[in-house]
């Protein structure tokens, strides 16, 4: 009798902690889809550190963003946190960003176009950021005629 109620006894616990897996599971995934970043949210990002309006000692800039493409979400890493600087237990998506910055001189305009490995996340502010890494390839760089 005592044998069967400890045996019964570790079936429960062993349910509920198969339970508990499957939540933390589901959360995980809510968080990673109701925290996803889209094109749109990386556009803007991206179009707030690369557009620039023209001053006395700096040309005119603008992004235009070609190509997003995501990857998988995950909780950030250690080092993520310690060294990238990225906030503690955010949700990080790894993406690949294709996008063309062009700079307007007196003379020409020139035109950069980038392919990144990049970190889509929500920084201390609670605002999307995006951190962009290694190349992907050759930049491709190219002038235009000045726009008078």
């Amino acid at each position: 009798m005592r044998a069967t109620k400890s045996a019964l006894n570790v079936s429960r616990i062993f349910v509920h902690l198969f339970s508990l897996a499957i939540a933390l599971v589901i959360t995980h995934a809510v968080q990673a889809a109701t925290n996803a970043p889209t094109e749109e949210i990386v556009r803007q990002a991206l179009e707030g550190r690369w557009n620039r309006a023209a001053t006395s000692s700096t040309p005119k800039s603008a992004l235009t963003l070609n190509s997003v493409k995501f990857g998988r979400a995950a909780t950030a890493t250690l080092q993520e946190y310690q060294v990238e600087g990225i906030p503690k237990g955010a949700m990080v998506t790894a993406a690949v960003v294709d996008f063309t910055v062009k700079t307007y001189y007196s003379n020409e305009t020139q035109v950069v176009r980038r392919v990144r490995e990049a970190f889509i996340f929500k920084d201390k502010m609670d605002e999307w950021a995006v951190m962009t890494g290694s190349a992907k390839g050759q930049d491709s760089t190219t002038t235009e005629p000045a726009i008078k």
